[in-house]
């Protein structure tokens, strides 16, 4: 079905380009037929399979959604499969997930968005009715009214919703970050940052400059020497917690800082927000590739473009990064998968290179063998 839908939106549009060059012969023609066949043609066939794809994904995930909505009520009205929150518990969900409260139960939106899927809720916060689509205010208590059962339907790409009472949850297809920095975090590679809720994962918010600098030294093994290092930090706006890191990597020329102020103080900028294509450069630099020097490998403006010539990424990733709001929930895809990727040199993997540092491998791939979230494609 995807393949002749695909054809037939290639068809569509490669009408036009057909119709010009039939209309001349061959040696009016600007356009040589080789290049029509050999390169116009398959470059067009791919980016319409593409567009079929995504057009096909989408709707895919809105059934999926509306199917479990429907089926979480039905779970909340038999009772049969609730789970039961005595106090306000944190859950840690992701995009399409579906959470059933029965009458009296309550939910809180910590972190990420969540919709009311079905029934009728009441704002205790507010004081105020919460009707079918009306997404939850963060923060605010939801209970579920009488009558019909309520479920909320996860829209963010991961959130934390706190619950109380009778509950039900069903799983939706979204890439399932949470998993992931489970993984890292247990293989010691991904910390929370000390936020009370949601194991401190913050996956919700972007990442920023010292959250990279210390993963991209936890993924070439120097962690540790880090920590041990007892080089001077001539930064003056470090945090307590990142200064044996940030004073490490200026020792070894991992990073210059952001800039010096006319008294001569220098900055780092750990809480500046870093994009997708800076943590790339991060990860590339970890697996061998240089950005300096006379002839570097790739620069931080095209880091995510050329991760994907590199065969560390795929394309579908690439779009997602460059298309979608980056988060630790990415940061987290990104160095789980990047794990994976051979280094420049060929002499092993990233797992390898981090495993020289002190990583227990056997543990990692241990836990590594337990994941099943499947990549973007």
């Amino acid at each position: 079905m995807k393949k002749a839908a695909a054809a037939l939106l290639a068809a569509l549009i490669l009408g036009s380009t057909v119709a010009v060059y039939a209309s001349g012969s061959v040696e009016e023609s600007l356009i040589s037929r080789s290049y029509l066949n050999d390169t116009y043609l398959p470059a067009v066939q791919q980016q319409a399979e593409q567009r079929v794809e995504q057009q096909t994904g989408q709707s895919y995930q809105e059934a999926l959604d509306a199917l479990n909505v429907e089926q979480c009520g039905y779970l909340v009205q038999a009772g049969s499969t609730l789970e039961y929150a005595q106090s306000m518990t944190d859950l840690r969900v992701k995009k399409g997930d579906v959470i059933g409260l029965s009458t009296g139960s309550g939910a809180m939106t910590l972190a990420g968005s969540a919709v009311l899927s079905s029934g009728a809720g009441v704002d205790v916060t507010a004081g105020q009715q919460v009707s079918n689509g009306t997404a939850l205010t963060a923060r605010h208590r939801c209970l579920a009214g009488e009558g019909e059962p309520v479920t909320l339907l996860v829209t963010s790409d991961t959130a934390v919703v706190s619950v109380e009472g009778a509950y039900t949850i069903l799983s939706g297809s979204g890439v399932d970050y949470n998993a992931l920095a489970d993984a890292l975090s247990a293989m010691g590679l991904f910390r929370g940052t000390g936020t009370a809720y949601g194991k401190g994962y913050d996956l919700e918010i972007p990442p920023t400059r010292s959250v990279g600098l210390v993963m991209f030294l936890r993924l070439i093994g120097e962690e540790q020497a880090a920590l041990s290092s007892t080089a001077a930090n001539p930064f003056v706006d470090t945090p307590d917690w990142c200064d044996r890191y940030v004073a490490y990597a200026y020792s070894k020329g991992y990073t210059k800082g952001v800039g010096t102020s006319a008294a001569g103080q220098m900055y780092f900028g750990p809480n500046t927000e870093i994009s997708a294509g800076e943590y790339v450069t991060f990860l590339l630099r970890a697996l061998g590739y240089s950005d300096s020097g006379t002839s570097p490998d790739f620069s931080w403006d095209n880091a995510v473009e050329k991760s994907v010539q590199f065969g560390v990424f795929n394309e579908a990733e690439q779009a997602m990064l460059e298309e979608d709001t980056f988060l630790r929930a990415q940061v987290a895809y990104l160095s789980y998968f990047a794990l994976s990727a051979p280094l420049k040199s060929g002499s092993g993997t990233l797992l390898d290179q981090v495993a020289a540092g002190g990583l227990d491998k056997a543990s990692a791939q241990a836990v590594m063998s337990a994941v099943t979230v499947s990549r973007i494609q």
